[in-house]
């Protein structure tokens, strides 16, 4: 499959992920209020960051291993099972840890039921094998597979969740879909993996102990500020900050994912070229990647910065006032994360520099850990808020500084130059819209479709190679041929 096809569905796959839970976002927020959609967040957020520390490193070390060896089925299938075996010890460890946590941590231990359900959620992941099917580039079948089960999720929750007191039924719906994903990728997993019991007497699970750990230690330390922050925020302060918080981090993410997309669908590919010696390739990608990321991150954190008092207004809707400043707070890590996916996991990781990776997380984690203590418990959610937008521009400039040893980056600064003159008339836009228009959905409508506009305009019009005008017109050139045919 191409890669201009890994993007389209991995995309896809980003948007049922974060985006169509968001048809369901403002209902929950509506219906559960701020405390107990905080109580469901943190039970989540909690069990996610289980799934991470279970992982040690697989999600970025199995797509690797496995793009490696995806063209022999009998190295594919020892890969497959050896990361695999490994995640299954680890997830087991870990539901014991996670078990007795429930039964003598007062927070967990005063909603049982939830975070039961949450440790049923953790342990389901271990079935999801992403990491087999992107480092098999099978990103339709993710994209696809994902998109229908996120639907029924979603019919799910408008039918079952009527009144507050029904958030553990989300926690419990979101088992019942994990359990169908699952089902589902142990019947496509026979395709391509080899179940035949000389392949099991095989196996050498110590080989990857060592990369494992390396990844494991980054991951981790990345994991206490991106993943554990709701966390240490439900522990520090209260569930109803929680709910301020983690709600508008959920809308940042949405964007977040969908650049981190484009990322994701190319890291085989920049894999494959530097490992295949084909560096002015891997470099071209790098570019691309690049101008993807900064065309589009720029103006989406602007209108999202200045439209945060409207967003949180339409989508979360009264009750929310307090998440409009933590939203502006992060609207820049739309732009942050996805520059540190580009230098760190595609740059960074394509060559193996795995050491300057865990040196960038391990800053970030430390800086992290003191700004939380010092800021959250004055400041809740806003001292939350400041930590991990400080915190991700901290590790974004280590990548930076990491990257340029292999990469030539004054390329870029024409492309940055040119990027942030054009997002000038994105404020001019939303400046006059606001001061002729009052109700905010009309506000936020035509801002999104002036914005849009202006996007296209200066792509086409003002800019002479844009790589966006180049892949607009290369999809409609192919969409017209098979019509045709």
């Amino acid at each position: 499959m191409s890669t201009q096809k890994n993007v389209f569905y991995n995309i896809l796959f980003a948007v049922s992920q974060v985006l169509l839970p968001l048809i369901t976002f403002p209902y929950l927020a509506r219906t559960l209020g701020p405390s107990y959609l905080g109580s469901l967040n943190f039970a989540e957020s909690l069990a996610r960051y289980f799934v991470l520390l279970a992982a040690v490193g697989i999600p970025v070390y199995g797509v690797r291993m496995i793009a490696k060896n995806n063209k022999d089925k009998n190295k594919l299938s020892k890969t497959f099972w050896e990361i695999f075996f490994i995640n299954l010890i680890s997830s087991i460890v870990l539901s014991l840890f996670f078990l007795i946590a429930i039964f003598y941590v007062e927070k967990l231990a005063s909603d049982k039921i939830l975070f039961g359900w949450s440790l049923l959620f953790f342990f389901c992941q271990l079935f999801l094998f992403e990491w087999l099917f992107a480092g098999m580039n099978q990103f339709k079948f993710i994209a696809i597979r994902y998109f229908f089960i996120r639907l029924l999720f979603i019919v799910g929750v408008f039918l079952i969740i009527k009144t507050n007191t029904d958030y553990q039924k989300y926690m419990a719906l979101q088992v019942g879909a994990s359990i169908l994903v699952s089902l589902l990728n142990i019947n496509y997993l026979r395709k391509y993996i080899s179940f035949e019991k000389y392949i099991f007497k095989q196996l050498n699970l110590k080989q990857h102990i060592k990369p494992l750990l390396i990844l494991f230690l980054t991951l981790f330390s990345i994991s206490i500020y991106l993943s554990l922050d709701t966390v240490l925020l439900g522990f520090l302060a209260d569930n109803e900050s929680v709910g301020y918080y983690s709600t508008v981090l959920k809308l940042n993410k949405i964007i977040i994912a969908i650049l981190a997309a484009i990322s994701a669908a190319m890291f085989p590919k920049i894999t494959s070229l530097y490992q295949s010696g084909e560096i002015e390739k891997f470099t071209e990608m790098i570019h691309k990647g690049f101008y993807f990321i900064i065309s589009i991150g720029i103006p989406t954190m602007i209108v999202v910065f200045c439209c945060a008092p409207q967003i949180v207004s339409i989508v979360l809707g009264e009750g929310f006032e307090r998440s409009v400043l933590p939203l502006q707070i992060t609207a820049p890590l739309i732009l942050i994360v996805s520059l540190s996916s580009i230098f760190g996991f595609q740059i960074l990781n394509a060559l193996s520099k795995d050491k300057e990776i865990l040196i960038s997380a391990m800053i970030g984690m430390i800086l992290s850990i003191i700004l939380t203590f010092i800021l959250v418990h004055k400041f809740k959610e806003i001292g939350e808020a400041i930590t991990i937008l400080l915190t991700e521009l901290v590790v974004c400039g280590s990548f930076i500084y990491f990257s340029k040893r292999y990469y030539d980056f004054k390329q870029f600064l024409p492309l940055i130059m040119e990027q942030i003159l054009g997002g000038v008339p994105y404020i001019l836009i939303i400046i006059c819209v606001k001061l002729l228009i009052l109700n905010s959905y009309l506000q936020l409508g035509v801002i999104s479709l002036l914005s849009f506009g202006w996007f296209i305009l200066f792509h086409f019009n003002f800019l002479k190679n844009s790589l966006i005008k180049e892949q607009i017109l290369l999809f409609l050139k192919k969409t017209a041929k098979q019509t045709h045919t």
